[in-house]
Formats: C-alpha cells, structure tokens, sequence
C-alpha cells in the first residue's frame, strides 16, 4: 500500500504545541487526481475507519494547478481544534473524495511549552511616547522560532516563485526563439528553393541559347553547304552554258554545212537534173541517133556512179542533219533542265535565306526575350540574396541575444543554486529548530514532572506542618489543569508587535509556589 501513496506529507515534526496552529505540508504527485472535496485529518493511532478522525481541514491545491503535475501544498490547523497535551500519538491522514487513504504521515505528539525557559522577553517601543518608557513583551521562544520558519517559509515560496517564473521565462524565450528560428528556416529553405528555381530556369535558359546558338551554326553551316552547292551548280551551269555554247556554234556549223550540203545536193540536183535533162536529151539523140558507144556508156556508168555516190552522201547527210537535229534537240533539252534546276536551286537557295531569316529573327527575339529573363532572374536572385544576408544577419542579432539570454540563464541558474544554497541551510536550520524545539519540550516536560513531584511533597510537609502564626494557603481542591501552567493571551501583527500577560491563576500559583517555599 505504501508504494501506491500518491501524497507525501513533508516536514513532520515530532510534536506540536497546542496553543499555536499547526501547518500540515504535503506533497501532490502527478499520480494524483486532486478535487476539491479531498481531506486531511488528524487521527489518534491506533484509528480503524476514516470517522475516527480528531479534526480535519480541507486538502488545498496552489493557484493555478494543473492535473498531472507535481505540486507543494499545505494546510493549517487552528489551535482551538487541536488536542490537548499528553503522551497520546497522532497522524496526518490524506483521505481523497472516495474516501481513500492516499497518505499517512509519520507518528507526532501534541505538547505544552514550558511556562518560564520557553519565554523571551522583547523591548518593544511604544509609537508617540517619550524615550525610556519601552514596552517589555514577554513571548515563548517557540512562538519566536515558528514566526521566523514562517518567514523563512514565505522567503522560501517567494525564491520558489521568482525561480519557477525565471524558468517559465526562460522557457517562453526559447520556445519564442525556437519558433522565430523555425521561421527563419522556413523562409530560407523557401529562399533556397527559389533561388534552386531560377538557377534551374537559368541553366534552361542557358542551355536553350547554346541550343539555339548551334542551330544558327547548323542553318549557317547548311548555309554555306547550299551556298557552295549552289556555287557548284552555277560552275556547271557555266559550264553547261559553255557547252550548249559549243553545242551551239556546233550546230550552226552543222547548219552550215547542212545548208552547204543541201546547196550542194541542189546544185548535184541541178546537176542530176541538167543530166537527166542531157541524159534524156541524149537517149533522144540516141533514140535519135540509136548510136551507142562504149565512151557514152561509160560516161554513163561514171555519170551513174557519181549519181549513185551523191544519193549515198545526200543519204549521208540526210543522217548527220538527223543526228544534229536530235543532238540539238537533246542539247536544248540539257540546257532547259539545267535551267529549270537552276531556276529550282535559286529558289531554294531564296527560300533557305527566308528561312535563315526568320530563324535570325526569331533566335534574335528569343535571345532578347532570355536576355531580360536572365536580367530579371538575376536581379531576383541579387534581391534574394539581399534578403537572405539581411536574414543571416538577424539569425546572427538573435544567436549574439540567445547567448546573452544563455548568459542570463547561467546567472539565474547561478542564483538558483544560491537560492537552492540557502534554501537548504534553511531547511537545515529547520531541522536544527525542529531539534531544539524537541529538546526544549523534553526539558519542559521533566521540568513539569519535577515541579509536579516537588508541588505534591510540599502540599503533603505543609499538610502535616501544625497551623503557625503564619496564615495557611488556601485550599486547593482540585489541581489546576495542566494546560493552565501556560494559559496565555498573545497578539502578534505581522510579526512586530508583541504583548502578553499573566492570568489571574497563574499568579495564584506563584504565590502558592512561594509560600511553599518560605515554608
């Protein structure tokens, strides 16, 4: 069941004055379900149920708690509801809205200061008054000492305060830090990526322009190609118009000699024809004459052989003029395909430089149009980079402000550990009271049975004493109560002002006490 305790109760003394309050500290756990109808009681030891409590006090939660975390509280116990002195032990119990023990806290007594060795007497100025008329207050030690833990305890909550509102600082700086720095990384990582964009448009645009740069080479270079082809054909052209020249002169020299060569069949015709004429004159004559001699049948012969020789040249020529005439014509053909390729070549050399042109043109217009773009580009990229130095240089304002906050931290963390420093030496000095003040009730409480023990002898010699000239105390039929040995009136505001006074019964006995002493 102990390990399952999800409240510890701290600074448990091992006993309490009745007179003056008790403060209760415990501690919540994150383990905890806190609500408000949580208690705490002082039980008798030896109880058996959650009814068997003395008095109880509702369990508190500091301001501005949380569930699930740890947290320091305390309550108070009022000294009108607190048991009367004796031997009995009692115990802190946390009981929760179930009605479950969530904590049981280590056995104490409850106990009555000593009526002389507890007190201090304090010189308290009164306001308004002449010097020399100081009021003498006489206030227990205990009440002293617990007044100075209070203060201690306030000093202590306020350390606490100021070091958990330290903290809460810090970390609302660093989580401000944080954020401003994932900002920062954002709007870099954004920079970096446009910038990654238009290094990545320039290249394209780059690469386009050298892709654009050799196709002008390849349209110059299919130029130049064309140009020489085209060089090489007007070459042949020359050459072919050369030739059709030749060709030319060729067949007007043909034709010359065609025309000498029908002249001269015209003049054979003429001839033949005289001949025939003369021939047919002569078979005339012959049929005339009917002579016939071998010299006109030779002649004859030789008349018809040069006759049958003419017709074989006139057949002759016949052939030449038709070869020339088919020669010419297939020259005039030649030429006229030549013409028309190089009327063809001319207008795809014309449409080529059209054509080269408009890619001048357009390769002009596009490298204009890159050029802005890649102006633009690194204009945005200068812009960028601006941005991107002006960004660095307040990560760089807030890395030199982090570490002056690092600085600041290490000298809270540095008054931490003091604060923790002097926490302790208060604690122990706590301790140290808290021993004191147990030793202190020890001696009062063997002071108490000595003044007892003494008390009853005297009451017993003065009983069996003969009645003097001296006047007898007076009865006494019941012993004070115990409590009454310390019954005093207290006033403390803030801690300054003291007073206190004897009660009538108190008196009573310091007289009785002297009496007895005289006797």
């Amino acid at each position: 069941m102990e390990e399952n305790r999800t409240v510890t109760f701290r600074d448990v003394a091992k006993s309490y004055f009745s007179q003056t309050r008790v403060d209760c500290r415990y501690t919540i756990s994150s383990h905890h379900s806190w609500s408000s109808h949580d208690w705490i009681g002082i039980f008798k030891v030896g109880w058996l149920t959650v009814n068997d409590y003395y008095t109880f006090a509702w369990a508190l939660a500091p301001e501005g708690y949380q569930t699930g975390t740890d947290a320091n509280c305390s309550v108070t116990f009022h000294s009108s509801y607190l048991p009367k002195p004796g031997g009995e032990a009692f115990q802190f119990v946390y009981v929760d809205e179930r009605d479950e023990i969530c904590a049981v806290s280590s056995q104490f007594t409850f106990c009555a200061p000593r009526p002389l060795d507890e007190l201090v007497t304090l010189e308290q100025e009164k306001n308004g008054e002449e010097e020399g008329d100081d009021l003498l207050v006489v206030v227990p030690k205990a009440l002293i000492l617990q007044n100075l833990l209070e203060g201690c305890q306030r000093e202590l909550h306020e350390l606490r305060k100021r070091f958990e509102a330290a903290d809460a600082e810090v970390e609302r700086e660093r989580e401000k830090w944080k954020t401003e720095r994932d900002e920062f990384e954002r709007v870099q990582n954004e920079m970096r990526s446009q910038i990654d964009e238009l290094k990545s448009n320039l290249r394209q645009s780059t690469e386009k322009i050298e892709e654009l740069e050799q196709k002008q080479k390849d349209v110059q270079s299919t130029h130049e190609n064309m140009t020489a082809e085209l060089s090489g054909l007007l070459v042949e052209g020359d050459e072919n118009h050369q030739r059709i020249k030749e060709l030319k002169q060729d067949a007007a020299t043909l034709t010359q000699q065609k025309q000498d060569m029908t002249a001269e069949l015209d003049r054979m015709k003429e001839r033949v024809k005289k001949m025939t004429t003369q021939r047919r004159d002569e078979e005339k004559e012959r049929r005339d004459l009917q002579i016939e001699n071998e010299q006109a049948h030779a002649e004859l012969r030789t008349l018809q052989e040069r006759l049958e020789a003419s017709e074989h040249s006139t057949e002759a020529l016949h052939r030449d003029l038709s070869e020339l005439g088919s020669l010419q014509s297939h020259s005039h053909a030649e030429l006229h395909q030549v013409r028309l390729q190089s009327a063809q070549m001319n207008l795809q050399l014309a449409q080529a430089n059209l054509a080269l042109r408009e890619r001048q043109t357009t390769w002009v217009q596009e490298k204009e149009t890159l050029r802005q773009s890649a102006e633009l580009d690194k204009d945005r990229i200068q812009k960028l980079s601006r941005e991107l130095q002006k960004k660095e240089e307040w990560l760089q304002e807030e890395r030199i402000e982090r570490e002056k906050l690092e600085v600041e931290l290490g000298n809270e963390k540095d008054c931490n550990r003091e604060l923790r420093a002097s926490l302790r030496a208060l604690q122990k000095e706590q301790e140290q009271h808290q021993l004191e003040t147990q030793e202190l009730l020890d001696h009062i409480h063997v002071l108490e049975l000595r003044l007892d023990t003494e008390t009853d002898a005297k009451w017993a010699e003065a009983a069996a004493t003969p009645t003097s000239s001296i006047d007898s105390p007076p009865s006494v039929e019941e012993k004070p109560p115990q409590e009454s040995l310390s019954e005093q009136s207290f006033c403390v505001v803030d801690g300054e002002q003291f007073s206190s006074h004897r009660s009538t019964e108190q008196s009573q006995k310091d007289n009785e006490i002297d009496m007895m002493w005289s006797y």
